[in-house]
């Protein structure tokens, strides 16, 4: 380690993303999920918490990487009684919307924003560096004696600038080992094995870059558990097989709910991974669904709603040529639990109904389109949760532009203003131009 080991300094396993890191009198608690679903009731945690409410008496901060639900959980923050958090720091990057942090601070939460890539000073020589990658964030924790590296969900980082941009060597990287969202349709085995290597190959290009001396995976301890997305474990990575990829190469931890580690000790992961492979053979069927299907009374209320939410944050008509380039384009959507399909756009919101399956581009139920319509992150709980089926080549993607200004809204952006925002020109702007160039050739 960076220097001498300090018996405080440790950390305790929480679950899936969470983990509590106790050094120099300090503790500082990570993305905690306990329990409950996430993302519309698409994923399960793996494993039972062992950490629970009363565990957060003493902690001194909380960071939260993300948004997502399986880092950023309201229940648990909501359970941890007045008293507690009165005595708590919430660390969250610094957004546009600030609704974490506005959430946090009214549940009586001292809350802090942390500037992208600054160094911020915490108790008793802790010090905090929070990096803005999209909406996730990664962070770099320094104690007197061991830093951490918390590379949660990022995964279009530059890691190489980031590694170089570092005080101090990284001593234990925790990072994300195997795919967290819809890898393909029931039967796309290819596609899906593509994905759990791509995630691979994110792991060593963080090991070349950050040279951590020891390697925590983590940030996939769940299984995808409802009819629709269950077949999505089938090429998710193994726990076990990242182990042993990985254990020849750098000391390699594999922590379960509960267990303590001290950062550069002898640590036996064989237990936890027996406990993980135990935890896996106990789901071998999905849940049955219990979502409350919505009627397309409901669904065309809720699209007039959206539409006027639309017009009202944003100048639509500066973005008809999106339209009329074809890179908006209206997408046809089945519902499966009501057997009826609809025609929808972002311009106009459901423009036809009475469509059947072999008409649609989609497959899905009617509380994720309901979701869809009602928050900005709707689209990305979709597409994380997995819950679908793309029934023509190209449908979740169509259905991803019709909602992107929506989800920008959620985010605090609005058109024409998100045009001045980097991350999203770079993500976007490449392939409105070909289509401009092709519309008007």
């Amino acid at each position: 380690m960076t220097g001498g080991r300090n018996v405080q300094d440790e950390i305790r396993w929480i679950n899936h993303a969470g983990y509590e890191v106790r050094s120099n009198g300090v503790r500082i608690v990570h993305d905690p999920w306990l329990d409950g679903y996430a993302f519309l009731d698409a994923w399960s945690l793996m494993a039972k918490s062992e950490y629970a409410i009363e565990d957060f008496v003493g902690v001194d901060y909380i960071w939260i990487s993300h948004e997502h639900p399986d880092h950023f959980a309201p229940g648990v923050l909501r359970r941890i009684p007045a008293e507690v958090r009165a005595n708590i720091t919430i660390l969250h990057q610094f957004t546009r919307d600030k609704r974490v942090i506005a959430f946090c601070r009214k549940l009586g939460f001292t809350t802090v924003e942390l500037p992208d890539r600054e160094c911020v000073e915490l108790k008793n020589g802790l010090t905090i560096t929070c990096g803005m990658d999209g909406q996730d964030s990664w962070c770099y924790l320094e104690t007197p004696n061991t830093t951490y590296f918390n590379a949660n969900d990022c995964v279009g980082a530059d890691w190489k600038a980031i590694g170089a941009s570092l005080a101090r060597p990284v001593d234990v990287l925790l990072t994300q080992f195997s795919y967290a969202s819809w890898a393909g349709n029931p039967g796309d085995d290819a596609r899906m094995q593509q994905q759990a290597r791509e995630k691979i190959g994110q792991m060593e290009q963080q090991l070349r870059s950050l040279r951590p001396r020891i390697l925590i995976p983590f940030a996939s301890y769940v299984w995808f558990c409802r009819p629709e997305n269950f077949y999505l474990n089938a090429h998710a990575n193994h726990i076990d097989d990242i182990y042993r990829r990985f254990k020849d190469r750098l000391p390699t931890v594999v922590l379960y709910p509960g267990d303590h580690y001290h950062a550069g000790e002898n640590f036996d992961s064989a237990q936890a991974l027996q406990r993980y492979a135990h935890d896996a053979a106990e789901h071998p069927e999905p849940l049955a669904a219990d979502d409350k299907s919505s009627s397309m009374e409901e669904l065309l209320r809720m699209s007039e709603t959206h539409q006027w939410e639309l017009h009202r944050r944003n100048a639509m008509w500066l973005l008809r040529p999106l339209a009329w380039t074809g890179y908006v384009r209206p997408v046809r959507l089945y519902f499966h639990d009501i057997a009826q399909g609809i025609e929808y756009s972002m311009f106009g919101g459901v423009l036809r109904q009475g469509l059947s399956a072999d008409q649609c581009d989609l497959e899905m139920r009617t509380s994720s389109f309901a979701n869809m319509l009602a928050y900005g992150y709707g689209f990305n709980t979709f597409y994380i949760g997995g819950r679908f089926r793309e029934l023509q080549p190209g449908g979740c993607g169509r259905l991803s532009r019709n909602f992107a200004i929506f989800g920008q809204n959620a985010a605090g952006y609005s058109f024409p203003g998100l045009l001045l925002r980097k991350y999203y020109l770079l993500a976007h702007m490449p392939a409105l131009l070909t289509r401009c160039l092709r519309f008007g050739s």
